[in-house]
């Protein structure tokens, strides 16, 4: 076992193996000799860092629990399906397992529509936390690129409308807002022109309304996802 100190070069011939050069700052080497005609001289050094001082501080990553009784059934519908819930694609052929056999699914537990079962949630929360620990230090570099992307987005914008049922259909993007606000203006003819002034306060198109802001709605919420928006 040799600890070399800052910038010392220890230079070592062995007699039954090849030359062996070594040169750290502070790190300590295990070197285990081997024959001649043995593999080639190895070894492993444990490096004495600032990480290494701080690992202990890093929480550690949660784990799930595994469900060994829970299972999903390929092939045919168990007794108790609900008819209404289809099985395979419309345009399949393909005949379906009968009986159904029964698939392990340890983790199906972690599914839940409502989004409101707190096993789960506390998991998925533990889940942030750890990963956040974890990438503590590559905050710099987060905010960095996430500054270079924005740099080449016009913020304040708006998609093309789209004609459905007497209305032109968009979304619009503002600066400084996370979210789009979906929109509508009335249709008067079978085409459209623009005449906006790039602000966030002038409409896109006369008689606009905006019938859902997703910003009001992810407002107090740390995440907003909106799947399907359709109109009453």
């Amino acid at each position: 076992h040799i600890t070399l100190s800052n910038q010392q070069t220890i230079t070592t011939m062995f007699k039954s193996a090849a030359l062996v050069l070594l040169s750290r700052s502070s790190h300590s080497f295990l070197i285990h000799h081997t024959p001649r005609r043995s593999l080639p001289l190895c070894f492993t050094h444990k490096m004495s860092t600032q990480a290494e001082a701080t690992k202990n501080d890093v929480i550690s990553p949660p784990v799930a629990r595994r469900d060994e009784e829970k299972v999903c059934f390929a092939g045919v519908g168990p007794a108790d399906w609900d008819a209404k819930m289809p099985r395979q694609s419309n345009d399949s052929s393909e005949k379906l397992l009968d009986p159904p056999v029964a698939i392990p699914d340890p983790y199906g537990w972690l599914r839940d529509d409502t989004r409101e079962n707190k096993e789960i949630l506390d998991y998925l929360r533990a889940e942030n936390e750890y990963s956040q620990s974890m990438t503590t230090h590559l905050k710099g570099l987060q905010d960095s690129l996430y500054d270079e992307f924005l740099s080449s987005i016009q913020e304040t914008d708006y998609t093309t409308p789209r004609s459905r049922e007497g209305f032109w259909y968009y979304t619009r993007t503002f600066k400084g807002e996370s979210y789009s606000a979906y929109c509508r203006a009335p249709k008067t003819s079978d085409t459209f022109s623009i005449n906006w002034d790039g602000t966030k306060e002038s409409p896109i198109m006369p008689g606009e309304e905006v019938y859902l802001n997703v910003n009001e709605l992810a407002k107090d919420k740390s995440y907003c996802s909106v799947g399907r928006v359709k109109p009453s």
